[in-house]
């Protein structure tokens, strides 16, 4: 895609399509909002971090399901902190106070869980401390921002451990996503950064050393043709890059406050969780 059509395609992105949720614990009402992702048939999931749940909406707001609550049991969360959905269907979540991911149906039934720290004070290969974002490929494989070990990690669907990468270059990875072509891209907390990896876990580029400087950079997501999209909480704007150069092609999002995670929609929609309103808007 041209700079052009890049332009064409986001230059009406900051107007506001659809706002739903408010502050509470009742149905369809949310506690800081984290994670979000959408399904197949545009469904939205929402890590409803504040509440220990998973709501599901329509893209008209509606409620379609919740489940979780607080404590360590299956089932449970201590601060779901993102969402992802399988080529399966299957809701991947991030436990991130019990150092776990646990896999869920499509009706919220538990499937499994893995990444669990046993080994005392020396994480291994596969086991997590503090997981935050996570994301899925087309293959079904599972990668999770392993935040205090400054590694993304990957799993197979089933949650066996396939490779690691990013130790001495990330710090602090909050999200993360996986293009269509396979590359990886993350945003680094600590660094204000976004480093991009290929399908094996080699740096290529990244976005954020001189031409822009993030503030809190959180959920991240990319479209169909590879632009990546970014939350930057500290300046309450979601930020939009083309893929082969990384430069800025618009930034909106004026009104919200710490952006957390976002997805794109089939209909390029670009949902975004609002954290400290408590909702979801999508522009």
């Amino acid at each position: 895609m041209n700079p052009n059509e890049t332009l064409q395609l986001y230059q009406n992105k900051g107007q506001v399509k659809k706002c739903f949720g408010t502050e509470g614990n009742g149905a369809g009402e949310m506690i800081l909002p984290h994670g979000i992702s959408s399904t197949a048939s545009d469904d939205i999931v929402v890590a409803d971090c504040g509440n220990n749940r998973i709501q599901i909406f329509d893209v008209n707001g509606q409620v379609k399901g919740a489940f979780g609550s607080g404590g360590s049991a299956e089932g449970q969360f201590a601060g779901v902190f993102d969402v992802c959905v399988t080529s399966r269907g299957h809701i991947v979540a991030s436990d991130t106070g019990n150092n776990r991911i646990q896999v869920f149906d499509e009706q919220g039934k538990f499937v499994r869980e893995f990444g669990r720290e046993e080994s005392g004070p020396e994480w291994r290969d596969g086991e997590l401390s503090g997981p935050q974002g996570v994301a899925t490929d087309d293959r079904g494989q599972i990668y999770v921002c392993d935040k205090w070990n400054d590694r993304v990690q990957v799993f197979s669907e089933d949650g066996k451990f396939v490779r690691k990468f990013g130790f001495g270059t990330l710090s602090r990875p909050n999200y993360l996503s996986v293009t269509y072509y396979g590359a990886v891209v993350v945003s680094d907390w600590v660094g204000n950064r976004v480093p991009i990896f290929d399908g094996v876990g080699n740096g290529s580029s990244v976005i954020g050393i001189e031409e822009f400087h993030f503030n809190d950079p959180q959920g991240i997501a990319t479209d169909q043709h590879g632009h990546i999209i970014l939350c930057d909480g500290g300046s309450n704007q979601v930020q939009v890059f083309r893929p082969d150069t990384g430069e800025l092609v618009c930034r909106f999002g004026s009104g919200m406050h710490k952006p957390q995670g976002v997805c794109v929609l089939s209909d390029g929609g670009i949902a975004v969780c609002d954290r400290d309103h408590h909702r979801v808007v999508i522009f």
